[in-house]
């Protein structure tokens, strides 16, 4: 995979253009504007192969899993194994993640309704619908955001709540995945007249947080939708009676009883916090600063939930850890567990914060609304807006450029133009390509300077 994207970006380098981004979440614009794109393309061929051949994108096509993997593996070389936190409510995260990308918006649209749009391809070469384009990070977030969702999503979260745990409570195509792997008919299973001792290898080598070993016991195959088909169990067993194979469809045998009960960390009370915490984590930071990404903000949400069980348990249990630190032993709280909580406080208070940012930054949109249209009521929701966008550039935790620009421009509607000039300034520095600001920035320099 990563010889693939080495190639992807020499094409680009050598010959000015490339393949489009295979970037999954393109589907969304299929499924609302009709354009077929390189990211449909390549979901609807991988939802295809999982019908057939189980989840085998996932572990070794999935960029994402790879990185998580990396992680687990650097991990263990300096003696850190992750504990997976096995979680009832959190497992929603997917299903929830891919509703809001792929059936809310179809759901709005019979509401209004709208009839599907007809597929077509994109007659704009350098549009996001094209499938090839000379625009290398088409549809991709800036360096920094990129880097943000990288290491929170490929570490951070593997290091706190276990390995391929971005899958597992994150990812929406995992969930479409997961559903179309249920179908498959082939999965790990074991050698027709082969008997499984038990030996529990094949759990211990598993990524996926499965117990490979009921499983096969009870079932005679792996029948957990988690199952990624990474061979790993198969690679493990002493006793080589595990293979990959053709099988009877999984269905939904993995929600009946087990052959043993399953363990969760969360009590009920905690799952429905961690939840409740998550949901408004997500909120709080989806599109934050006009930036944050929704996978980013997903994972942002989870972390937050998470966060909170974690404060929690350093309240209320008489002992906790977080490898490789001991943070509370026999009801005393240990400086590790002091600095733990400290870091928790302050993840949630950002979230709080962000939580009133958000609120400023949507009356900011709604009343933009108004005073780009120019209606009867544009002056007085034009100095409304100035207050909302005021607001975030004073107290938010940084300016993003489309507060500057609509603080320009709403002052110039309200023919106020030296108030344009501040926001100007900060714009030119964080667009300073753009000559247009740079040109308006200098005509009103000139205009007050003479006055």
């Amino acid at each position: 995979m990563h010889l693939v994207i080495a190639i992807h970006i020499a094409t680009w380098l050598v010959f000015g253009e490339t393949l489009a981004p295979l970037e999954l979440n393109e589907t969304m614009f299929t499924l609302e504007l009709g354009i077929v794109t390189v990211g449909f393309l390549l979901m609807a061929l991988i939802i295809l192969s999982t019908l057939i051949f189980g989840r085998f994108f996932c572990s070794w096509g999935c960029h994402v899993l790879a990185l998580q993997d990396l992680t687990s593996w650097g991990l263990e070389k300096i003696g850190l194994r992750p504990k997976p936190v096995r979680s009832r409510l959190l497992l929603l995260g997917p299903l929830a993640v891919m509703a809001a990308m792929f059936l809310w918006p179809q759901i709005e649209r019979l509401a209004a309704g709208r009839p599907f749009p007809s597929l077509h391809l994109s007659e704009d070469v350098d549009g996001f619908g094209s499938l090839v384009t000379s625009d290398f990070l088409r549809n991709l977030p800036g360096p920094w955001i990129t880097l943000l969702t990288f290491v929170i999503a490929g570490g951070i979260i593997v290091y706190l709540l276990g390995s391929r745990s971005f899958c597992r409570y994150v990812c929406p195509y995992g969930a479409v995945f997961s559903l179309s792997d249920r179908i498959a008919p082939s999965r790990i299973r074991l050698d027709a007249g082969a008997d499984c001792a038990s030996c529990a290898a094949c759990t211990a080598a598993c990524s996926s947080d499965i117990r490979v070993h009921e499983e096969v016991k009870q079932y005679g195959a792996v029948v957990s939708p988690s199952c990624l088909k990474d061979l790993d169990c198969v690679a493990a067993c002493p006793s080589e009676a595990l293979h990959w194979g053709w099988a009877r469809p999984a269905g939904f045998r993995s929600w009946t009883t087990a052959s043993r009960p399953k363990r969760y960390d969360f009590t009920w009370p905690e799952e429905l916090a961690a939840l409740a915490v998550g949901i408004v984590g997500f909120f709080a930071f989806r599109s934050l600063y006009g930036q944050v990404p929704l996978l980013a903000a997903a994972t942002l949400g989870i972390l937050t939930g998470w966060s909170c069980v974690f404060l929690i348990h350093l309240v209320k249990r008489r002992d906790v850890r977080l490898i490789p630190f001991q943070m509370k032993r026999g009801g005393k709280m240990r400086w590790p567990g002091y600095c733990a909580a400290a870091v928790g406080v302050a993840f949630l208070s950002l979230m709080i914060h962000s939580v009133v940012v958000r609120l400023h930054e949507a009356r900011g949109h709604a009343l933009w609304d108004q005073v780009s249209s120019a209606n009867e009521h544009s002056v007085e929701a034009g100095y409304l807006l100035m207050q909302e966008l005021r607001w975030i550039h004073d107290w938010g935790v940084w300016t993003p450029p489309y507060v500057n620009d609509r603080l320009a421009r709403t002052a110039i509607i309200l023919n106020r133009p030296e108030w344009a000039i501040e926001p100007l300034k900060r714009l030119s520095q964080q667009w300073p390509d753009n000559q247009f600001v740079i040109d308006e920035l200098a005509a009103l320099q000139t205009q007050f300077r003479t006055r």
